[in-house]
């Protein structure tokens, strides 16, 4: 049988990770919004706001995926961490895990 190893530390800061990730993706039409007087020539304004329309079905879809994946890493920490706890309780009261 193959030994099944994993960090619950780890896959927790990983679900941290993709949650900054999809707030920073959501805010980020605001944030190029706010250096709009900063761009200096109105070219400049204009491009990043031409770039910003057209990334947002990209964005969009990036910010799903880090949604979905973070949720599943979430369930997967939960059921590990079932797990664990389930066979430490048979270990602790003697019985026999189930096969």
């Amino acid at each position: 049988m193959t030994d099944l190893g994993y960090d619950l530390g780890a896959l927790d800061a990983f679900t941290g990770q993709l949650t900054r990730i999809k707030r920073g993706l959501e805010t980020s039409h605001s944030v190029i919004d706010s250096f709009d007087s900063d761009y200096g020539d109105g070219r400049v304004r204009d491009a990043m706001h031409h770039f910003e329309k057209r990334w947002r079905d990209g964005r969009g879809h990036v910010e799903n995926t880090a949604g979905v994946l973070s949720s599943m890493v979430t369930e997967a920490v939960k059921a590990y961490t079932k797990v664990d706890e389930d066979l430490a309780r048979q270990l602790r009261d003697g019985t026999k895990a189930p096969q």
